[in-house]
């Protein structure tokens, strides 16, 4: 069975999917040739990441976050073999906004005038952020840990999933983002109840005692009776 933290990644690329629309596009579609001299989102801008592309630009840049009285960071690009860039290349946008804004509406980068967002571009950006923030602050939070535990693991497995479902009643419009990390998650949560290797690794009677707790609560008490067994 998959480590927690690679679950989590399938389930956060679940959701980039679903943000992308990528995965739903028709079969029977044509294929899509982008034009190479121009991006159409935000994303792809900071992809190819105008700003960086010239001296010039970086120095402007730099003087428009010194006028603003904001230290004098980069955009940066996130990187598609880790879905937590997506999260702080986005955040690092929202943090740059009014930099972003003030710079995309320079006469003399006339060219990059197209990459400005609307309010409603912006808004989304925050969605995905807040989408994005809970998986990172599961992981981080593992992390965190010198020695992982499936007792520590579980819960805060299931509190990911409760954490995105709370989204969904709250934010109803990216109810359907949040859906398919969610239908990844417990996939692969309904396969650790049947692996025995994830009970027997761990040998400390609380661990045990909370492995029990965890699975009866979810109505899976023939699983948590084997569990009190071991502990007798």
């Amino acid at each position: 069975l998959r480590c927690f933290p690679h679950i989590v990644n399938l389930a956060c690329k679940a959701v980039l999917g679903a943000i992308t629309d990528m995965d739903f596009a028709a079969s029977g579609s044509a294929d899509f040739i982008p034009d190479p001299a121009r991006a159409t989102t935000f994303l792809d801008a900071i992809a190819r990441d105008p700003i960086r592309a010239s001296s010039l630009r970086r120095q402007y840049f730099s003087e428009v976050l010194k006028a603003l009285q904001q230290k004098d960071l980069q955009l940066l690009r996130d990187v598609d073999t880790r879905w937590s860039s997506t999260l702080i290349m986005i955040d690092r946008a929202i943090l740059l906004r009014e930099a972003i804004d003030k710079f995309l509406t320079n006469d003399q980068f006339r060219d990059l005038h197209k990459y400005r967002l609307g309010e409603d571009e912006w808004d989304a950006l925050e969605a995905f952020k807040r989408i994005l923030s809970v998986p990172h602050a599961f992981q981080q939070r593992l992390s965190a840990e010198k020695t992982p535990t499936l007792g520590d693991a579980l819960p805060a497995f299931e509190a990911m999933i409760k954490a995105w479902e709370k989204q969904q009643v709250s934010h109803p419009e990216t109810a359907h983002v949040v859906q398919e990390g969610i239908d990844k998650l417990e996939s692969y949560r309904d396969r650790v109840q049947d692996v025995p290797a994830y009970i027997l690794s761990m040998r400390e009677f609380i661990i045990l005692y909370l492995i029990a707790y965890w699975l009866c609560s979810h109505k899976s008490c023939s699983q948590a009776t084997l569990v009190r067994k071991a502990l007798a």
